[in-house]
């Protein structure tokens, strides 16, 4: 069945693609790049809240063979504060456990998320971006690679490849001699 650029692999996928959605993302709530900081939300790992999770796309294809489900061209994912932007957005479905293959089983596990394009993760005064971002749901970290950068108000850190660890409330920033770690950070004004 296809409608409107929407690409259906199979019966029901929609509901199954809406309960991956709603347990599959990670939040944003910590403040990267500073130790000793705690979680600014309760939500550390995938998102917990009961607030819809809206997702647009120019296009969505699910594949149920691949266990996949791809989002091109325009792709926003909004909850409550946390907004997330790209071009392109594909999930990955971990395998099925032995005896539990089902036509809805791809949901039940998410192995990771994948987003390209001008990545832009934002809530409140945190903004992440990068060329790509990918999501590990079982370590519960984000990798951002392609010119990535954190900022916090006007506090901001830059190098070749960032890693945030969900679980844990801490980022790594790795840098190498054509791209090293910059980080700016301004004291308090008391």
């Amino acid at each position: 069945m296809e409608s409107a650029g929407v690409k259906f692999a199979g019966k029901g996928w929609f509901a199954g693609l809406l309960v991956l959605m709603l347990v599959a993302f990670p939040s944003f709530g910590y403040s990267a790049g500073k130790q000793g900081s705690k979680p600014a939300t309760a939500r550390t790992g995938p998102l917990k809240s009961d607030a819809p999770l809206n997702i647009a796309s120019d296009r969505m294809e699910v594949n149920q063979q691949d266990r996949t489900i791809l989002f091109e061209g325009h792709v926003v994912i909004q909850q409550e504060d946390l907004t997330i932007t790209g071009r392109r957005m594909i999930v990955y479905a971990a395998a099925a456990s032995k005896g539990k293959e089902s036509e809805s089983s791809m949901m039940e596990q998410i192995d990771r998320i994948e987003i390209e394009g001008d990545v832009r993760i934002s809530q409140r005064e945190k903004v992440a971006t990068s060329e790509k971002s990918v999501y590990y749901h079982r370590e519960q970290k984000i990798l951002l690679i392609g010119n990535p950068m954190v900022s916090q108000g006007e506090d901001t850190v830059q190098g070749r490849l960032i890693t945030l660890y969900l679980a844990d409330g801490r980022s790594v920033v790795e840098g190498g001699e054509s791209s090293p770690v910059q980080a700016v950070l301004h004291p308090r004004k008391e």
